[in-house]
């Protein structure tokens, strides 16, 4: 074998074992990105397991609180009507004569009672709420919260209202819900105003009242803000965020910003 033959034989083996390791390479490589991109998968649907459990978790948690406040303003309001209408009723039993006025008032007081129990069905129902804007349904909840005479709610809304998803929509009502409570019960405020700000591509809402505040700082550190907490991490399960401040005799502001999608 002359020395051009075996130059170029030696150049052949060379290239056939270079284009043999570039290949093996290359399926080492192809093999390594298919694994990551599986693992990417797993991880991604673990994630979105977790997501779901703690968006579940957080569900129960909010109907639970508002099952309970429910409950409780049944049991304040609803309750002491009937009970007055029973006295009444009982009155009226035990006289000779029948008083027609008093017959009216034991009227007016059941109607009252079965209109307020209406309108808390309506609070409670999750697919009501669905169908509702997220300002028609927070109106409907300031109303019914202004017939009752404990604070007055006045809603306001900046910009033009767009369509929120629907789980979004139904957690985001449920933390106003329970902030209108907090105000109403545990900061005794008179009045409370919410205020929608619709922007291209979030949703913020303002809820500000003239309670009696409380310092922050003291509320997470003696272990008292839970409710302030829970606020915050149901407004992150959405991909939004909240800030609550508050000053002692100077209300509390909750400000809560949420997307659309």
């Amino acid at each position: 074998m002359s020395q051009p033959e075996y130059e170029i034989i030696t150049g052949i083996i060379v290239a056939t074992l270079v284009f043999i390791i570039i290949g093996f390479f290359i399926v080492i490589l192809i093999a390594f990105i298919n694994q990551r991109k599986k693992k990417h998968i797993e991880e991604k649907a673990t994630l979105q397991l977790k997501f779901q459990q703690e968006l579940l978790h957080s569900q129960l948690e909010i109907q639970e609180q508002t099952f309970n406040n429910i409950s409780q303003e049944i049991h304040d309001n609803v309750g002491q009507i009937l009970s007055l209408a029973k006295v009444q009723i009982n009155i009226m039993n035990e006289s000779e004569t029948m008083s027609k006025e008093m017959l009216n008032e034991v009227k007016e007081n059941v109607g009252k009672a079965m209109s307020d129990l209406r309108d808390i069905a309506k609070s409670l129902s999750s697919e009501r709420i669905r169908s509702l804007s997220m300002h028609s349904a927070v109106s409907n909840e300031a109303e019914r919260i202004n017939k009752s005479g404990v604070s007055q709610i006045s809603v306001s809304v900046e910009g033009e209202e767009k369509k929120m998803n629907e789980q979004k929509k139904l957690i985001l009502f449920r933390i106003i819900q329970e902030s209108l409570q907090n105000s109403i019960k545990h900061a005794n405020a008179s009045r409370i105003g919410i205020q929608f700000q619709y922007g291209a591509d979030n949703l913020q809402v303002i809820i500000k009242d003239n309670g009696k505040g409380f310092d922050t700082e003291e509320a997470v550190k003696n272990n008292n803000g839970l409710g302030l907490l829970n606020i915050k991490t149901r407004a992150a399960l959405t991909g939004g965020s909240s800030t609550i401040e508050s000053k002692l005799n100077e209300g509390t502001t909750i400000n809560i910003t949420i997307p659309y999608e």
